[in-house]
């Protein structure tokens, strides 16, 4: 194996401990990783052939490698190499608008595993659907995917921007049928794109999310809502025993009975007005975003 990629291995490894461990803005480290990985391919290759280096080969996936326990690694180092600068460019701009925001409601710790299990399931279907092509694959498409299967499973009506179509935002369902469309066009066309990468983490994202978020459904508007969004709000000692009592709740009645509790007695932290759940966010009467 190329000394480059056991490097890369331990990098990618590191990130991922550390940032689970810190609780650090996986939106952030993973982007700084991944250009840091293309940064150091670029550089230990022919800057013009970077792509045929021994370095890039090792870490991109093949189909083959799923059943080749000494290639199994590049399930993982594939998402986070890139095969040019326009490729990482996309996905970093994609984390930055998408990731940042949806790890913002969720925490670091469940974005970290819905990241990796979205990614994994994406590179997975796609070698079952091309075991016998050889081809290679890389790019943290497939995990942005699924991170956009999970923000539209938990929030379905909140408004994001989507990239492609700046200044405008959509509500996140919205955001995944365009999505799709997008998909259907680059599979009918000729573009040289893991569709199949990408499909499979969005749906792996839209059906692990509750199940890695573990976040309770508000009984009276049937909407996810974010313990760290709640969290935000706890301000007095009261609000902060609240919350203890919501995160070791197992029944759902139970825990749904404490939310509302929570939010009967928080206030906006910007005008001190009551708070409010809608279908869109958490907002206070004054009509604070929160």
């Amino acid at each position: 194996m190329d000394g480059w990629v056991i490097v890369s291995i331990a990098a990618i490894i590191a990130v991922i401990v550390y940032s689970y461990h810190r609780q650090l803005s996986f939106s952030i480290t993973a982007s700084v990783t991944c250009a840091a990985l293309f940064i150091m391919i670029v550089a230990v290759s022919d800057a013009s052939h970077y792509r045929f280096s021994t370095t890039f080969i090792e870490m991109a996936f093949m189909p083959q490698d799923v059943a080749d326990p000494g290639h199994f690694y590049t399930v993982l180092t594939s998402m986070f190499t890139h095969a040019n600068f326009g490729h990482i460019f996309i996905n970093i701009l994609c984390l930055a608008f998408l990731g940042t925001a949806f790890e913002q409601r969720v925490g670091a710790r469940s974005f970290i595993i819905i990241y990796l299990l979205t990614g994994v399931c994406g590179t997975l279907l796609f070698a079952a659907l091309n075991w016998n092509e050889v081809v290679l694959v890389v790019g943290a498409s497939g995990a942005i995917s699924g991170i956009l299967g999970a923000y539209a499973r938990l929030f379905p009506n909140e408004r994001m921007i989507f990239v492609f179509i700046p200044f405008v935002p959509l509500r996140t369902w919205m955001v995944v049928a365009l999505f799709l469309l997008i998909q259907v066009l680059q599979a009918v066309g000729s573009a040289n794109i893991a569709v199949e990468a990408h499909v499979g983490g969005l749906v792996a994202g839209l059906i692990i999310a509750p199940y890695a978020v573990r976040m309770p459904l508000h009984r009276k508007v049937k909407r996810m809502i974010s313990l760290n969004a709640l969290r935000r709000l706890a301000k007095t000692p009261e609000l902060k025993s609240i919350i203890r009592r919501i995160e070791n709740e197992e029944i759902p009645d139970v825990r749904s009975a404490w939310i509302e509790e929570f939010l009967s007695k928080a206030k906006c932290p910007h005008c001190g007005a009551r708070i409010r759940i809608s279908r869109e966010a958490i907002t206070c009467e004054r009509g604070h975003m929160l």
